[in-house]
């Protein structure tokens, strides 16, 4: 086997990479608000090793290919497999029980390019103690979450986008009551714009934009951007408006206009109204002018 190069390991298991592991505060009941002890106490830290897996008898596998073992002991002037995941005596000190993670009150920040952090951020990764993503932050038994300082950049430059997209939107639709009310319709608040003011309407359309991560079931700022991009929107409007008014009756069988059956659910009331067919699109015009006449919208 041809002999690796420094170069060769470091190429293996280095990357250009700063990654911040943050603690997790959760409140607890028993503590006053603005307590030290939230979490880790001032001038504390807490040590994370590499997990073992008794009914395996060995250390959890952190490499991420075979070959990461010997990188790691080069690099980091250890013995020929000293990094042994099966290496494991209570009473004899090894590398992974002598390998501890020193995660202070404020946190960690790891180069990748440090051979040592590397280790330390593969090992990170097998601990469930960590989150790895934002959806995992809300998971009980985790302490800290892991955070790619390059990713964040870039989800702040992309969460800026969004914003800035739906800000130029609104600057566009914020003086017509009925643009700002249908935009809302759409995402499941139908209002009453004739009597709805138009601080009102902007009121509620910013606060939805302003929602980045909302609960469950409600709009947002995702949720903003998907509608005013929806190429069919109006016509999910006029829908939408001629259900309200019961121009379009909604039956056990689904949704009609008069005895003419247009489809089993909103979707396909939507697609049949996108249908190019003349006499379609003539009965959709008659229902439009309908629904001018309709003081309710």
């Amino acid at each position: 086997m041809e002999k690796k190069s420094l170069k060769d390991y470091r190429d293996l298991v280095l990357e250009d990479k700063r990654i911040e592991i943050k603690p997790i505060i959760r409140r607890k009941p028993f503590l006053k608000k603005d307590h030290d002890g939230h979490h880790t106490y001032t001038g504390c830290s807490k040590d994370m090793g590499l997990p073992y897996d008794p009914k395996a008898r060995s250390y959890v596998n952190p490499f991420f290919n075979i070959d990461e073992q010997e990188a790691f002991e080069v690099l980091l002037n250890q013995e020929e497999g000293s990094l042994n995941l099966y290496k494991y005596n209570i009473t004899k000190p090894n590398f992974w029980g002598d390998f501890l993670i020193k995660i202070p009150k404020e946190g960690l920040k790891l180069n990748l390019m440090n051979p040592a952090d590397a280790l330390r951020y593969r090992i990170i990764l097998k601990d469930p103690k960590f989150a790895k993503n934002a959806q995992e932050v809300g998971i009980a038994e985790k302490l800290y979450e892991i955070v790619n300082e390059q990713e964040k950049r870039e989800q702040i430059s992309a969460l800026g986008k969004k914003r800035e997209k739906a800000n130029d939107y609104m600057h566009e639709i914020k003086g017509s009551k009925t643009k700002m009310a249908n935009v809302l319709k759409l995402l499941g608040k139908d209002v009453d714009h004739t009597h709805a003011s138009l601080e009102f309407l902007k009121t509620e359309l910013f606060d939805i934009i302003a929602e980045t991560d909302p609960p469950k079931g409600m709009p947002g700022l995702d949720k903003f951007l998907e509608v005013i991009d929806d190429p069919v929107a109006e016509t999910k409007v006029f829908v939408l408006d001629a259900i309200k008014t019961g121009e379009i009756k909604r039956t056990q069988n689904g949704y009609i206009y008069g005895s003419k059956h247009l489809g089993v659910d909103y979707n396909q009331v939507v697609n049949y109204f996108l249908d190019k067919d003349p006499k379609v699109q003539q009965l959709k015009l008659i229902i439009e002018e309908r629904l001018k006449n309709n003081k309710e919208l």
